[in-house]
């Protein structure tokens, strides 16, 4: 075993499988040789030991020197195949540890792309709120950017050389949320080989965030807080709480106060949450930013694909600009890089985007150019400053939405688009506005849900197109 264990030494393996032999010797002497091979192979060696004695004390004692498993010879290859998957999970998690402690807060720090007044004036509160160790509540739609903010506020704040956990939590399955949360001690259930640490330990010291917190299981909520509140956990199966020194920020694009209306999210955890709630605007709420994310992606994406792209060409960037952006900022990156990938010429044109943002931006020329339009006139969005419509029984809550064009002043189709394009989207959202409010009888959760909206956004926007929720309401008989 002593040269065995030489030879590891100078050539370090991941694996090591081998019979234990005892012969003659005395057990108890045999087991003291093996402790101390064990404790002087390198720690990358998994050693699975195939032992001809099932006392479980000599067992104990090999695993408590180093052994991932100790095997009766007597039993079957699935005792070494679950032993084989043992190791595997302890390398994901050892390598899950070196990347984030090879990365603490690295790169998290650096600023956004953006030429948004709402996204400089976000910027600006994230600043200021990094430096706290408040829990903040990321508000927007999928897609804006939400995890970004989240690497910024650790980026720029005392935790920056901690680790930055990010968790999916739309994409945890329900049984086994708590033990990816907080852990789980071996044999804790079925299938719980060896002890593994959970969420919140692996960020301690740093920030853990939650994304899509509104997915978390309603019984997992109460632990959740608990957590938040004692800074303290108790993995699966465990006898004692572990503390933990963590900033969580949580992320939604769901209308969390709906949700605790409806009684599917506690309203206390809602509340420890969202000490600060910061929203991230919906990318077509920011046209500015088109323009410097496709110029910056397209350079990011030429050099990482081996291209020779040079700046995107007038009308490509005209369409991307009439877009709406559904898919918000994923959405456009995703298109940058296959345009890049795809473009046959040194730029991005019109022939490497995709139909539906061509189709916007032949729609955007339609209005910007009256010679394509026999009309003088287009009804497409109510006019700035129009009344809303009366409700009746004809436009009651249940009712889907009834038509609100309205049709545009003359001399906005005598002007360029450029010209026109604030007015033009601004007379389109609140007609949507419009239109929704009346469908749902100025109910602002209902509204906020068929939107896609925060019911903060929704307030900010009627406000701004001088819209009440009283005005949709159902007169009473």
């Amino acid at each position: 075993m002593g040269e065995l264990v030489e030879v590891l030494r100078r050539e370090p393996q991941d694996l090591l499988v081998t019979d234990v032999v005892v012969g003659e010797a005395d057990p108890a002497a045999a087991t003291r040789t093996l402790t101390e091979a064990l404790l002087a192979l390198p720690e990358r060696t998994g050693v699975i030991l195939l032992h001809p004695d099932d006392d479980p004390r000599t067992h104990a004692a090999l695993l408590a020197a180093g052994a991932i498993a100790v095997l009766w010879t007597g039993l079957s290859d699935a005792g070494l195949t679950e032993a084989l998957a043992v190791l595997i999970e302890r390398r994901r998690d050892e390598a899950i540890a070196r990347r984030l402690a090879a990365r603490p807060g690295q790169g998290l720090a650096q600023p956004l792309v953006s030429a948004s007044p709402a996204m400089q004036q976000l910027l600006t509160t994230v600043r200021r709120v990094a430096i706290a160790d408040t829990a903040v509540l990321l508000l927007g739609e999928t897609g804006v950017g939400k995890e970004r903010i989240a690497a910024l506020l650790h980026g720029w704040g005392p935790r920056s050389r901690g680790p930055f956990v990010a968790v999916n939590c739309a994409a945890i399955p329900t049984e086994l949320f708590e033990s990816e949360l907080f852990g789980h001690e071996r044999g804790a259930f079925t299938g719980a080989l060896r002890a593994r640490r959970g969420h919140f330990e692996l960020a301690h010291g740093g920030t853990l965030f939650l994304d899509e917190i509104g997915e978390v299981p309603l019984p997992l909520q109460a632990k959740l807080l608990r957590a938040l509140q004692d800074r303290r956990i108790r993995p699966l199966g465990a006898t004692r709480e572990l503390d933990v020194d963590v900033r969580v920020i949580a992320a939604t694009n769901r209308a969390l106060r709906d949700d605790v209306e409806a009684g599917s999210f506690r309203r206390d955890l809602y509340y420890r949450l969202g000490v600060v709630e910061l929203e991230v605007p919906a990318l077509r709420e920011r046209p500015e930013d088109v323009r410097a994310l496709t110029r910056h992606y397209a350079t990011y994406y030429s050099d990482r694909l081996g291209r020779s792209m040079g700046e995107p060409d007038p009308a490509a960037l005209r369409a991307l600009e009439a877009y709406s952006w559904p898919g918000n900022v994923r959405e456009l990156i995703n298109v940058i890089e296959r345009a890049v990938l795809l473009s046959v010429g040194d730029h991005i044109g019109l022939d490497d985007l995709p139909v539906a943002i061509v189709g916007a931006a032949a729609g955007a020329r339609s209005v910007a150019d009256p010679l394509d339009s026999p009309a003088p006139v287009a009804p497409v969005a109510a006019a700035p400053g129009t009344e809303p419509p009366a409700t009746g029984p004809s436009s009651s809550p249940s009712s889907p939405p009834s038509s609100v064009a309205m049709e545009l002043p003359a001399d906005w189709l005598l002007r360029p688009w450029k010209d026109v394009r604030e007015d033009v989207l601004s007379a389109g959202e609140r007609a949507y506005l419009v239109g929704i409010l009346r469908a749902t009888g100025g109910r602002i959760g209902a509204s906020a849900r068929r939107a896609g909206i925060a019911e903060r956004s929704l307030f900010e926007k009627m406000k701004r197109h001088g819209l009440r929720k009283e005005d949709f309401r159902e007169p009473r008989d």
